[in-house]
């Protein structure tokens, strides 16, 4: 297995591509319906008429400098409140598309297998955690 970097461990396309479980193709296409479903923070405040679009493009102007969360700029420019941003947040959280559903969604896989995957996945996390936690001492 090649690890990027210590302490990382591949993405879980990456370790169903491996295991032959899933092809290119099906990855991108659960990868573009994830884009296409997952809105940014700007976008779920347009959608509910907190901001509008030049104030998101502001937002956007003073993150690229600063390099912060755009929640945190838009509520530091007083753009949106505290509690505003909250509820974008949780729109955002409630309305989130993981990959593996993505991968159901696409008829990838169906909800079983995501669930057998999910779990070697995890083991192998697991036991590389270890070996990692292992080699270090």
């Amino acid at each position: 297995m090649k690890i990027a970097r210590k302490g990382t461990f591949k993405l879980f396309g990456r370790f169903l591509l491996d295991r032959g479980v899933v092809t290119d193709e099906q990855v991108y296409f659960a990868r573009a319906l994830q884009r296409k479903k997952n809105k940014m923070v700007g976008e779920i405040a347009i959608d509910l008429g907190l901001m509008n679009a030049e104030e998101v493009e502001m937002v956007l102007i003073q993150q690229e400098d600063s390099g912060g969360l755009f929640g945190e700029i838009a509520v530091s420019m007083g753009i949106l409140t505290g509690q505003e941003l909250n509820r974008v947040l949780r729109e955002q959280e409630e309305t989130h598309m993981f990959f593996g559903e993505a991968l159901v969604e696409t008829s990838a896989l169906t909800s079983q297998q995501l669930i057998e995957e999910l779990k070697a996945y995890n083991l192998e996390k697991i036991n590389h955690i270890k070996k990692s936690a292992l080699a270090e001492e």
